[in-house]
Parts: structure tokens; sequence; C-alpha cells
């Protein structure tokens, strides 16, 4: 799609201004740091990208509001607060809504400490023998027996909390997501696989359930304070929502200054497989604590391709012309050369970008005239053919005076896998950053 790329490595510090379409290898230590490390989440971007763009485009401002309508672990609403903001977060999915509220609610310590060791007195209670167990029926493939009484025992003693110490929600929410946190790592399922399964090629010794979760709580107490003293008065809001439908009305038509996000790629990662041993555990606070309900949620999230095939079998890119050139061949190709599942990946890719589209034209209503919408996608491949989805968004944009101011890339490291998949799942390397700026129309 381009002639010629520009390499630029830099340190740490993203300057200000980047050369069309360069790409950049950006080199830095620093991604866990406050709060950015409670709970692994998939295709988080580095907290650079959004300080970068808070900097360039509120730097004359000194009261702003930046809105994050994917805010996922809520990486933009912590760097918002950080550098003096408030924020506003949307998302589909229940337990990034919780994470980004947790990372971002200033905690009375001194309370967690009463709470965390009236936490611990419990657990080591060998009178207590109430467990909280989940609702399924395939508990012990997940977890060895240890670590099902251990898990059961926290989170039994974790429901005690607002009856033991009312009045201190955010607190009860900080443990949940701490309790939440080590669920992989002392399942009995692989810790960096994007997809929650059992190895039997890779044996793993799954860690010591109370160990693990006490020092977790050590770590978010820490975290928690050097957010509080870095913080002033700076508050983030995150709601659970979709971010294609009734925005203003969600947002109770706040001035929103600046918008930074990171939208879902075409079938590239389902969250909630992802999570789905979390949610065995806290689903219930959800509602989704069973395989059944999970699958059902799905359906929710833009680019899922847990769609029905009485919803795909009609589908014709004749039929859902988009008029975006690139887009429609795309999606002829698709089902051309993938003779199984070509139908159906083709209505998931149509789909997802008409998905973009309405959350395109809900942008274009909230977001003040002039103001700057940042967003970060990768390409993706779909049954084989490449899909330039930056490119396609960037044209979908258009359409609702949303002006490509600028367009560069940033490498993708520390991928939260590590097994070779040998070229199967569409492996994005670069991460695209679009600088669109709302125009009259």
């Amino acid at each position: 799609m381009t002639e010629k790329i520009e390499l630029q490595t830099v340190n740490e510090i993203i300057p200000e201004n980047i050369n069309f379409e360069t790409i950049l290898n950006i080199n830095t230590k620093s991604v866990n740091e406050l709060t950015h490390g409670f709970h692994k989440y998939p295709g988080k971007f580095i907290p650079q990208i959004p300080n970068w763009a808070i900097n360039k485009y509120l730097k004359k401002t000194k009261k702003a509001t930046v809105l994050d309508p994917f805010c996922g672990s809520g990486t933009t609403l912590v760097e918002s607060n950080v550098l003096g903001y408030n924020a506003i977060g949307i998302d589909i999915d229940p337990l990034s809504v919780l994470i980004s509220q947790v990372k971002t609610t200033k905690i009375n310590i001194d309370k967690l400490n009463e709470i965390i060791d009236w936490l611990k007195k419990n657990l080591l209670d060998t009178k207590i023998n109430s467990v909280f167990l989940p609702k399924i029926n395939t508990l012990n493939h997940w977890f060895n027996t240890d670590a099902i009484h251990k898990l059961g025992k926290i989170r039994f003693i974790i429901n005690e909390i607002p009856k033991v110490f009312p009045d201190n929600q955010d607190i009860h929410n900080l443990i949940i997501t701490c309790f939440s946190s080590i669920i992989r790592r002392v399942s009995n399922a692989d810790n960096q696989s994007q997809k929650t399964y059992v190895s039997h090629t890779l044996n793993k010794n799954p860690e010591e359930v109370y160990s693990l979760f006490f020092s977790q709580l050590n770590y978010y107490k820490q975290s928690i304070n050097d957010f509080n003293v870095i913080v002033d008065s700076a508050k983030s809001k995150v709601l659970n929502n979709s971010s294609s439908e009734s925005l203003n009305n969600l947002i109770l038509n706040q001035d929103i200054d600046l918008a930074i996000t990171s939208p879902p790629y075409i079938k590239a990662i389902d969250y909630v497989y992802n999570q789905m041993a979390e949610l065995f555990w806290i689903g219930d606070l959800f509602g989704i604590e069973t395989q059944e309900k999970q699958n059902s949620f799905k359906q929710n999230y833009i680019g899922n391709k847990q769609i029905n095939k009485a919803e795909y079998s009609k589908f014709t890119p004749q039929k859902f012309k988009t008029e975006i050139e690139i887009l429609d061949i795309n999606l002829k190709t698709i089902i051309e050369t993938d003779k199984k599942n070509g139908l159906k990946h083709a209505y998931v890719t149509w789909k997802y970008f008409a998905e973009m589209d309405k959350h395109f034209k809900e942008m274009s209503n909230i977001l003040k005239k002039d103001a700057s919408y940042i967003m970060v996608v990768g390409d993706s491949a779909v049954s084989g053919v490449n899909i330039y989805t930056a490119t396609i968004l960037c044209k979908i944009a258009e359409k609702y005076s949303f002006k490509l101011a600028n367009k560069w890339g940033y490498k993708i490291k520390n991928r939260y896998m590590r097994f070779d998949r040998k070229g199967r799942g569409g492996i994005i390397n670069i991460d695209w950053v679009l600088e669109f700026k709302k125009v009259s129309e």
C-alpha cells in the first residue's frame, strides 16, 4: 500500500510530529508503571501512545475531557488522569470496565490495609470451611484440588467484605480485580496464550494460590498509593456499553476535547475466551459465569466471529455493497478463495466495518469541531486475504467529517502469546496510529 516506509527508532519519548507513514521502533521499559500493570489484558496499547496524544493535542488546555470509546483495561484513562485531565471510558466488556475503574480510582490506603489484614486473618482461619464454587462441570480440568479450595475460600471471604465493611465498594472492586489477576497463573491453563486452554505438550506447575494472592495485593496497594500521590483531582468515569450507539445520551452531552482509542481487530481476539478462567470465578458478578452464557454474550462485541449461520447465509458482496472499492474487492475475494468458511468470514468482515461506520457517526455527533480523534488499529488477514483495516477506516471516517491529519505506525512488541502458530491467526506486526481531526461538514 505504500511505496516507501521510513523506519525510526525512539527511546521512551515519542516525538510530537512524525512523518506520514513512518514506522517507529519504540524502545521502552516503562509500560507497567503506576496502575498500568494491573491485570493482564490482550491487545493493550502501550501508555506512551495516549501520553503522546494528550501532550500534543491538549498542551494549551487547562481543563479538558478525554474519551476512550473502546477503553479496554484503561490505559488512556490512567494517562489522562496522571496528566491532570478527566476521562470517560466506554467498553462492552464488563471485566474491562471493572479493571479500568480500579486502575483509575484513588483508594484510602489505611482502610485498604485494615481490610487486607481482616482478609488475611479469615483466610488463615481453619475454622472457616465455606467456599465459593463456580457453576461449571469441568472445574477439575482447569484447576487442581488445592487451587479450587483456596480460590473458593478467597472468593467466599471477599463476598463478605461489603457486609463487614459497608460503603467501601472501591476497595471491594480492587480486591476482586486482584483476585481475578491471579486466576490464570494458578490454573492448569497456559499463562500466555490468548486462548484459555490446558496444553498437553507443555506441562505447567500452577503457582500456589495464597502466596501469589498476598503478593499481588501488596503490589496493588503500592501501585494505587503511587497513583494517589501523582493524581490530584482528575477523575475517570467508566461505562459498560457499546460505542456504536447512543453516545450522546451515554455521556450526557458532555463536551469531549480529545478521543484516543484502540478498537478491536477483525476476528483477532476473543476477549471472553481469553478471560474464560477468570470469568468462571467472577463472571457471576456480570451474569456470564458459564461457557454457555459467555458464548451468548460474545455476540455483542464488534469484530466477533460468533455468528449464526442464519445471519450470514444470505450475505452477498453485491447485496451488501459498501461503496468502498478496496473493501468490496476484499469481501468478494474472501468468498472466492475460502471455500469452507469464506461466506462467514466475509460477513464477519463486512459487519465489523458496518459497526465501525456506526461508531464514527456517533463520534462525529459528540466531538467538538476541530477536536482530534486518535485511533490505533492494526491491519488484519482474513481467510488469507490482507485487509487494510486502517485504510478502510480512514475512508469511513471521511463520511462523518473526520479528516486524516497523519498516519504513522509502531512495531508491536511483547505479544501476549508464546506459541508459534505456524502462520495461522493473522499475526499483526504493526499498529497504525491515525490522527483524525473533526472538521465542519
